[in-house]
């Protein structure tokens, strides 16, 4: 069969990859034949990898804080060291902890804004270099839908994840010369293991509200980790080859309302 995809064999790296959309992108890559790299602070990574090496993947697991500076360039040596180098880098890590203005001290903005905005900066910058040399490359980031609606009750996260758009834009124009592409992948609203953990920590049945609110919906569900997945297997893919520094939205058709 054709790889019409141009992923097998390829190399990819998504931070935090160990669960939720992450999880559910390397999980994608690995059953079109890349090799996974998986970059985490959570060590539940290490099990999906060997789960996906179980399963016939060559899967890899770096812990790593995206925050971190030091951290990255260590992880970055690390893959090149084993690996070659990176072909697809998909910047996932993220956090979304809910604050207004008023409620958004300073340190809750500087940790949100250096693992959600900085850390896909100093990815890109660790990783960059190598696609140059290799004469091309991917990257996918992932926003969110925040990002164009704003969110009073996460004024953070929907800044954060607005300086993201503008980080691809940025990329994409200054290195669509030397082959690489860089994409952003905006979910709606994902029914992840960290929401649903969120919305049971404050209370709520995160059964009961998803399917509430997917009722409303206009394609009648509320998103999964592997609908986003998809958009980035597509972003990362030769079918997009020609698409760079552009946002594409998984968002059900909420967006229209």
């Amino acid at each position: 069969m054709t790889d019409i995809l141009g992923i097998s064999g390829k190399t990819m790296l998504v931070t935090g990859g160990a669960q939720g959309i992450g999880r559910a992108i390397a999980e994608r890559f690995a059953q079109h034949g890349a090799r996974v790299v998986i970059a985490d602070v959570d060590e539940g990574g290490a099990a999906l990898a060997r789960q996906l090496a179980e399963a016939g993947s060559e899967a890899h697991f770096m812990r790593c804080d995206v925050s971190d500076v030091r951290q990255i360039e260590a992880m970055a040596a690390e893959v090149r060291t084993k690996l070659g180098g990176v072909h697809v880098l998909v910047n996932n890590a993220g956090i979304f902890p809910r604050a207004d203005l008023m409620g958004t001290d300073e340190a809750f903005w500087e940790r949100i804004m250096g693992i959600n905005l900085k850390g896909a900066y100093l990815t890109c910058r660790a990783f960059v270099p190598w696609m140059i040399e290799q004469g091309g490359g991917s990257i996918v980031n992932i926003g969110s839908t925040h990002a164009r609606s704003g969110d009073p009750a996460a004024m953070a996260y929907a800044v954060s994840k607005g300086g993201l758009v503008t980080l691809t834009r940025n990329l994409a124009k200054g290195f669509a010369k030397h082959g690489i592409r860089v994409n952003c992948v905006q979910p709606g609203w994902v029914a992840s293991e960290g929401e649903t953990a969120r919305l049971r920590a404050t209370g709520v049945d995160p059964d009961k509200l998803f399917a509430e609110v997917s009722a409303r919906l206009p394609m009648g569900r509320i998103q999964t980790g592997e609908d986003i997945a998809d958009g980035v297997l597509f972003m990362a893919s030769s079918l997009s080859s020609q698409v760079t520094g552009q946002v594409l939205t998984v968002d059900g058709g909420t967006g229209l309302r």
